[in-house]
């Protein structure tokens, strides 16, 4: 297990140097130490079939005929119940926004955790990726890097198989964001990735997501079945984060990311910062940043808008901004997006402090697995 940042405010211990990156590139990986268990190798197997929703226990017993015009495909009629492909979500809390009196400026944080089956590397093989200025909508083309386990037929490390993407489906459409484990049930990500307002409605989070490989989905996969945060629609800003509690507890098996804020916004510009996310434009593969500083900070209550260099596209919203410190991985805030704000050029801003913290903690105190 590896602790380093303690579930406590106002905390008086100092966090480990965060590093950088020549530091991460001189980091020896440190090794498992012991086997899976089978009961936790369980949680990451696939999802296979399909699900009923049914007040009863649903009858097996379906008809089948071929499609029209398509001799090889089946359509299957369910009896009993509706098929479904997804697990449906049960609840949305919408939190009413705080007065800026009510926010607490202090360090605060929760504590990463690495099982001791997993390997943890701190800087992965790389594979750059170039899109073209049609693909990002900006005037150049853009590097970027796709994180890749050491041989292709193994797994991404700790804590890089903690970030994944999100699909989003309900009354109001279906869309895709990023996110990251932050707890044993836990997923954080951007508010305006979750359905908030909409019915029938599904969260899907797939860790380590990699399309076009033999096996796109090495970890399988988790629905959410209850979310809370805040919503402000069609609009950029600092409290843009929600918690959502998973059906099954993919941390147990993977482990997940602390996370930090502080009450001096010197700590926030004295670091530099990794981002983890899924852009569309990568097809369903992750990409990474790396030394990425924070040019401003803008108060946002009950948040902060941390900004820095434009670099993302479409889909990466609600992927963490992070940092080692030491040995623990700390996010300190998930994307919102981008905008221009006066004569300053346009940045990415991600959503961080205090209210990021508190809706950890409400995972970790009443949503336990």
């Amino acid at each position: 297990m590896n602790r380093t940042a303690m579930e406590t405010t106002g905390r008086t211990e100092t966090l480990p140097p965060a590093l950088g990156l020549d530091d991460l590139a001189a980091a020896a990986p440190i090794p498992a130490t012991e086997s899976m268990p089978a009961d936790v190798a369980e949680l990451l197997e696939p999802h296979s079939g399909v699900y009923v929703l049914s007040d009863d226990k649903p009858s097996l017993d379906a008809g089948s005929a071929h499609v029209r015009a398509a001799a090889d495909v089946w359509h299957v009629d369910a009896v009993h119940g509706e098929l479904r492909t997804t697990i449906p979500g049960l609840e949305q809390t919408e939190l009413p926004l705080e007065t800026a009196e009510s926010v607490r400026a202090e360090d605060a944080g929760t504590d990463s955790h690495r099982p001791g089956w997993l390997e943890q590397q701190f800087l992965p093989r790389l594979a750059p990726f170039q899109l073209s200025p049609r693909e990002t909508g900006s005037p150049g083309s853009r590097l970027f890097f796709e994180p890749r386990a050491a041989a292709e037929a193994e797994r991404l490390a700790y804590p890089w198989c903690c970030v994944g993407r999100v699909v989003t489906s309900s009354s109001l459409g279906t869309w895709t964001g990023s996110g990251v484990l932050v707890g044993p049930n836990l997923l954080l990500t951007a508010g305006h990735v979750a359905p908030f307002g909409g019915s029938n409605w599904s969260m899907e989070f797939i860790p380590a997501l990699r399309q076009g490989d033999p096996n796109p989905r090495p970890f399988g996969s988790a629905f959410v079945s209850q979310y809370r945060g805040y919503n402000r629609p069609s609009d950029v800003f600092g409290y843009d984060y929600a918690i959502c509690r998973l059906y099954r507890p993919l941390g147990q098996a993977l482990g997940w990311m602390g996370v930090q804020s502080w009450g001096d916004e010197d700590e926030y510009e004295r670091r530099s910062y990794t981002s983890s996310g899924y852009p569309a434009t990568f097809g369903g593969r992750p990409a990474v940043q790396f030394a990425i500083g924070i040019r401003d900070l803008d108060n946002d209550s009950p948040g902060k808008e941390l900004e820095t260099v434009e670099y993302t596209t479409g889909g990466w919203s609600g992927g963490p901004l992070w940092f080692f410190a030491g040995q623990s991985p700390m996010v300190v805030g998930v994307l919102s997006g981008a905008e221009t704000d006066g004569f300053d050029p346009r940045r990415d801003v991600y959503a961080g402090y205090t209210a990021m913290i508190d809706l950890v903690r409400f995972g970790r105190d009443n949503w336990r697995p």
